[in-house]
């Protein structure tokens, strides 16, 4: 009777012990995610956090409704209606934001105002967008040049940053899709 007590014991403590909701106290133990995507080394135009704890997000308002990001990957796009590199990236964003939008949430952090943002006709911007003209979260993440892509894991670390067009790491839809299915 002990082997066999001791035999179910030790299998719930195995199968307990391998699944990413086993709880310590009141703590789930979340997953950590890995930035295997983002290239290593790569030219940035601002200061690198991959593998890092995001920086608090904190932005001056909201053009959009603010979003839920409880449990979901952010991709935090830092981005000027003057820069037509940024617009360029729309297109893309919009698709990701329809394509992932039950794990990912899509922010556009523009250094405009809220008037000037809204006041662009094309492209038209499908995400969750804010404006940011104190540059409070541009500052943090110490942003240099435009546009500029982060993506904030649930855990709060960052798996990949940079410019969205890059030769060298250019984020696409299916790249995307490997960070946030990983």
């Amino acid at each position: 009777m002990k082997v066999i007590l001791i035999i179910t014991f030790s299998a719930l403590f195995l199968v307990l012990s391998s699944c990413d909701s086993v709880r310590k106290g009141d703590h789930k133990i979340k997953k950590d995610y890995s930035t295997k995507f983002c290239k290593k080394g790569k030219k940035l135009w601002a200061k690198s956090f991959l593998g890092q704890k995001a920086p608090e997000f904190s932005v001056e308002g909201w053009i959009s409704s603010k979003p839920d990001f409880k449990d979901k990957f952010i991709l935090i796009d830092f981005w000027g209606v003057y820069c037509p590199q940024c617009k360029k990236a729309i297109p893309e964003l919009n698709e990701m934001s329809k394509k992932y939008k039950d794990k990912l949430v899509v922010v556009g952090v523009a250094e405009n105002s809220k008037e000037i943002v809204m006041s662009m006709k094309t492209p038209k911007i499908e995400y969750y967008s804010a404006y940011d003209t104190k540059e409070v979260l541009k500052k943090q993440y110490e942003v240099e040049g435009i546009p500029h892509l982060v993506i904030v894991a649930p855990n709060n670390k960052i798996v990949w940053e940079g410019f969205p067009f890059s030769s060298e790491d250019k984020l696409d839809l299916k790249k995307v899709g490997l960070i946030i299915n990983q």
